[in-house]
């Protein structure tokens, strides 16, 4: 008897906590907010900043390839903006009307007896809207989002260790710059933290108490699985069944998780008291 409790003990679940991507992975790219999304940024960028429309396909491009959001590159190249502006226009706007609520996303997620946390480059307000119309709002611990890595507001008093970006009076010339690929010049930091950046990641759990060894971590973006391999994490890209470099696991569906990864449930199913449940804790960062 001694023998088999020590042998459960050794035995414990390999994981402790499941960490979320939210866009385009707890709901389908079909939905259409992604769609509507580079939309009002490109609005934004032309009505609010004053950049040239013929300018912002290719802008967005570069900028979402070289700092993984669009928003993130434009404090880069010199933009200053209010963020919750900015997060008030991009997706204030969206068309919430078409999540709808997902029962059986609700019922895998709850019957999971693992700690489960939110990570998302978006703002606060954007993820309690998505998550409400889904019906997830209390499935998750909480959320790491752009305010919990971000919590400056205003863009004159931030910094990026090794300088800073180019003022407003001096914006960087990307599509300049990437036209001739030989000019020898770094690109600008950014004082946003966000996916795929490694310091990001490790920033996000070192708030929320994470330990990678023993976390699982869905996204849907492939640079940001790569990223969350670097730091340890294990990963699944979901929204596609070919598992890519840096991904452990692949799902064409979050619905898919329980066939995919049945581990995740197998002995802990009887053990109620392990499982979240109560109101989401949107207005403050993650804590352990």
């Amino acid at each position: 008897m001694e023998y088999d409790d020590r042998y459960r003990q050794v035995q414990r679940p390999k994981h402790d906590c499941l960490l979320f991507d939210l866009d385009d992975t707890l709901y389908p790219l079909s939905s259409g907010l992604a769609f509507e999304c580079r939309k009002n940024i490109g609005d934004y960028m032309v009505e609010k900043l004053g950049i040239e429309e013929t300018k912002v396909s290719d802008m967005c491009n570069l900028l979402y390839k070289n700092y993984g959001t669009t928003m993130a590159g434009l404090r880069a190249i010199g933009y200053e903006f209010d963020y919750d502006d900015y997060h008030s226009f991009v997706h204030g706007r969206l068309p919430y009307e078409k999540l709808k609520p997902d029962p059986v996303l609700r019922n895998l997620l709850l019957s999971l007896p693992i700690r489960k946390v939110i990570f998302t480059n978006a703002d606060r307000i954007h993820a309690a809207k998505a998550l409400s119309r889904l019906g997830l709002e209390d499935c998750f611990e909480g959320i790491i989002c752009f305010e919990t890595l971000n919590p400056l507001q205003n863009p004159s008093d931030e910094s990026v260790d090794g300088g800073s970006g180019p003022t407003s009076n001096t914006q960087f010339d990307i599509l300049d710059h990437f036209s001739q690929p030989n000019t020898g010049l770094d690109l600008p930091k950014t004082p946003i933290r966000c996916k795929p950046s490694e310091e990001a990641i490790e920033q996000a759990l070192k708030i929320a108490n994470i330990d990678p060894q023993r976390t699982m971590f869905f996204d849907d973006s492939v640079r940001n699985i790569q990223a969350g391999k670097c730091v340890g994490l294990h990963t699944v890209l979901v929204g596609t069944s070919q598992r890519t470099k840096g991904a452990d696991f692949a799902l064409e569906s979050i619905h898919n998780m329980r066939e995919a990864l049945p581990e995740l449930w197998e002995g802990d199913e009887k053990e109620e008291g392990i499982r979240y449940s109560g109101k989401l804790a949107i207005e403050t960062p993650v804590t352990a």
